[in-house]
């Protein structure tokens, strides 16, 4: 998993702005695409990695806030971000089992494609929150992450982002 399962997040309209370093701030808060902003930082050289996909249980935090029982499944996909070679987002994607029809059953298929191009694309998007965390020690060494939880046609997922202090030799943050 690319996070814990119960972080301490927090609703960014609640978190002081001092929390945040304002190098981060803009990241963190960004409510477009992340791969359109990540593939203008170095044209041409954005790829995802897709490191593991499929069904199971939801974390603790995905059942709360996707609204499922904890016997309920979900479809998981766990990518990670690159500008040229360097990982600089990890992000995990979860989707009701039962949401798995209509548009978002694309969603299965995307391989090393990003969500972004996929979410974005869709005429009823809408994203209902952005929170915001600091990641507890990691081996990657992430310091701060994201989660949304948007909704198409009518259906709810969730995404984390977790971004590597890497991203700094790309943007100035």
């Amino acid at each position: 998993m690319i996070h814990p399962a119960r972080p301490a997040w927090s609703t960014r309209l609640h978190v002081l702005p001092s929390l945040i370093p304002r190098r981060w701030r803009a990241w963190l808060t960004d409510e477009g695409s992340l791969t359109a902003r990540l593939s203008a930082l170095s044209p041409g050289h954005f790829r995802v990695e897709c490191q593991r996909e499929g069904f199971s249980y939801a974390t603790p935090t995905e059942q709360k806030e996707l609204g499922l029982g904890p016997s309920e499944r979900i479809w998981h996909r766990e990518v990670i971000l690159y500008l040229q070679d360097t990982a600089v987002v990890y992000a995990r994607t979860a989707v009701p089992d039962r949401a798995l029809r209509g548009p978002l059953s694309r969603l299965r298929y995307l391989g090393n494609r990003s969500l972004g191009s996929f979410l974005f694309s869709q005429p009823d998007l809408q994203r209902e929150f952005v929170r915001v965390s600091r990641c507890k020690a990691n081996a990657a060494g992430l310091h701060w992450a994201r989660r949304s939880v948007f909704r198409v046609n009518g259906c709810r997922l969730m995404v984390t982002e977790a971004f590597s202090p890497d991203l700094g030799q790309f943007d100035e943050l």
